[in-house]
This record gives C-alpha cells, sequence and structure tokens, in this order.
C-alpha cells in the first residue's frame, strides 16, 4: 500500500493533551483530507483521537532506529524523531500548542525543495542567538563549524521536510552534545537550524523559507483579537492561511491574560471526541480536561516524592 505524499505530525506527552485536543480538530477543520501521525512521549491513552481522526502513533517501542529510541525522547526533541521514521514521504509537523487557521498547505512554496522552515519573526541579536538557537563559540569546540552568520534562524514549532533528508549521525552528535551541555545549543531549534543551515551551505540540501506560523507572543491581545475572530459560523480567515502558536505562555483556562479564543474553539470541538468531555458544559470540560491531563499528574507525581522523602528521612 502506498504512503500518503504529506501527513502532518504532532509530538506530545500526557500533559499536551488539553491543547493537542485544540490541534488536532484544527487540522480537521482545515486540511480534512491530511493523515496525521502523534509521536507519543510516555504511556498515555491516544484512543480516542485514533477513533476520532485515524491518527497513526508512534511510541518508543515503535522507533527503529536505537539511537533515536533512546536519546530523542524529551521536551523538544521528541518531534525531531518525524524526520526519520514518519509514515509519510513529506512530514508537515505541528507542535501541540497550535491551531491552525486555514490550510496552512497553501503556503508551501512550489518544488523543488527539501526543507521549508518558518519565516523569521525576531531581530536576532547576539543574545538571542546564544540564548535561543546556538552559542557558536561553544558549539564549535564540539562540531565543525560552517558560515552561520546571517542565517535565518527560525522558531521550530512548524515546518515541512522530506522524510530521511537530514543527517541522522550529525543529529546524534548535535544532541549528545545539547545532552552533556546544554547552554550551547538550544534543543531541537537550535540544532535544526544548524542541521539545515550547514546542509545548505554546502549543497546538500534545498531550503525554502515560508509562513508557517504566527507566534502569539509577538503581538499584542488587541493585534491577536482583530485579526483570529470567529462569527457565528466559526473562524473568519484572513488574505492567507497561518498556524497560531502560543510560543511562550500557554492558552490555559487559568491564563486569562493570554489570548486563547482560537484554542478555546477548537479545543471545544475536540471535546467531542471524549467520552467524558462531550457530555460537560463546553466551558466546564475545558478546566476538567486540564484538571485531568495536567494538574492532577502534576499532584500526585508531587505526592509521591514528598512520600519518598519522608520514608528516606524516616
Amino acid at each position: 500500500m502506498s504512503q500518503p505524499t504529506l501527513g502532518f505530525s504532532v509530538a506530545c506527552y500526557r500533559g499536551d493533551i488539553p491543547l493537542l485536543r485544540g490541534c488536532l480538530a484544527s487540522v480537521k477543520y482545515f486540511a480534512p483530507d491530511a493523515p496525521i501521525c502523534l509521536i507519543a512521549d510516555g504511556d498515555f491513552s491516544t484512543r480516542e483521537f485514533e477513533r476520532a481522526y485515524g491518527v497513526q502513533v508512534i511510541r518508543k517501542k515503535d522507533v527503529q532506529n536505537p539511537d533515536l529510541r533512546k536519546w530523542s525522547f524529551g521536551y523538544g526533541i521528541t518531534k525531531m524523531i518525524a524526520l526519520w521514521e514518519s509514515p509519510f514521504e513529506w512530514v508537515f509537523h505541528l507542535d501541540a500548542d497550535m491551531v491552525l487557521w486555514g490550510d496552512i498547505r497553501k503556503n508551501l512554496p512550489q518544488q523543488p525543495w527539501d526543507f521549508v522552515y518558518n519565516e523569521p519573526h525576531e531581530v536576532i541579536t547576539d543574545e538571542i542567538q546564544k540564548s535561543q538557537y546556538f552559542d557558536p563559540e561553544k558549539l564549535f569546540q564540539f562540531v565543525p563549524s560552517f558560515p552561520w552568520q546571517d542565517r535565518p534562524y527560525f522558531n521550530s514549532g512548524s515546518w515541512c521536510a522530506k522524510r530521511g533528508v537530514f543527517d541522522l549521525d550529525e543529529y546524534l552528535t548535535l544532541l549528545e552534545v545539547y545532552r552533556k551541555h546544554p547552554d550551547v545549543v538550544f534543543t531541537d531549534q537550535g540544532i535544526m537550524g544548524v542541521m539545515a543551515f550547514r546542509a545548505a551551505s554546502a549543497n546538500k540540501m534545498k531550503v525554502r523559507e515560508a509562513h508557517l506560523q504566527t507566534n502569539v507572543p509577538v503581538f499584542t491581545k488587541n493585534e491577536l483579537a482583530a485579526r483570529f475572530y470567529m462569527d457565528e459560523n466559526g473562524p473568519v480567515l484572513g488574505e492567507r492561511p497561518t498556524s497560531i502558536h502560543w510560543a511562550g505562555p500557554k492558552p490555559w483556562v487559568t491564563n486569562r491574560e493570554v489570548f486563547r479564543k482560537p484554542m478555546d474553539y477548537f479545543r471545544k470541538l475536540g471535546a467531542a471526541s471524549s467520552a467524558l468531555l462531550s457530555k460537560l458544559p463546553p466551558e466546564i470540560s475545558l478546566t476538567a480536561d486540564e484538571w485531568h491531563h495536567r494538574l492532577l499528574p502534576g499532584k500526585v507525581a508531587k505526592a509521591k516524592r514528598m512520600i519518598k522523602q519522608s520514608i528516606g528521612r524516616a
């Protein structure tokens, strides 16, 4: 059976589920024909999403490469597995804290290209270079240098790539540097920037930029409300598709200062896939979802740590 040409991938852990619910609902709202793959970090159920959206799920046991299986799970780096083990020939990645606002596939440039990254959203000062991407002086003590200056380093919440186009050995080397020296390179964002622009400078990869996301922290709440609004029929789209990325404070119910209406809308829409949430009033379902998947596990883990510490002292 032939593989789909292009599909979406989303990496997640249990605490992401409330936002993941909105992310997946937005994909099926704007790109209903697109297949979806979840890369799940941890032992939690995804059955409701498999039933509702037909998603494929990759868990640690399913990862074929032993080094990826051992080292590429965790904050920021779980998504990278899709670059080599996605079930799709072309993988369009979305972070779980995003929703589509239109069919974002329309923004991809015409071929040929191997990798498309989001257009830069900030001026990259020396401080931002070192704190959000990588520290050149430190990094090149561990890996060979390349023409890194004046590159359009990008937020890695959304990108599209041909499966297998990145050098796996280089990734594993950079991942080891990150693991042992976290002040040298900033998780997937720095690692991906190094790999993409090193390969591009050596003519080993065709990279392009496109508008793939709108970063919430870059705009005021009023600007976002004017751009992303809904009427009685749902989202009112602008001139071009985008995705909305809460790359900062997350749109939790308790974060009242954060612009979150689009995420709330799609979370409520996605609640229909949950046997429990579908029976609750929409506003209550948001709080219940966060409590069950995010707050309660944290409190249970904290209680277990306190018990172990008490036993140890005794």
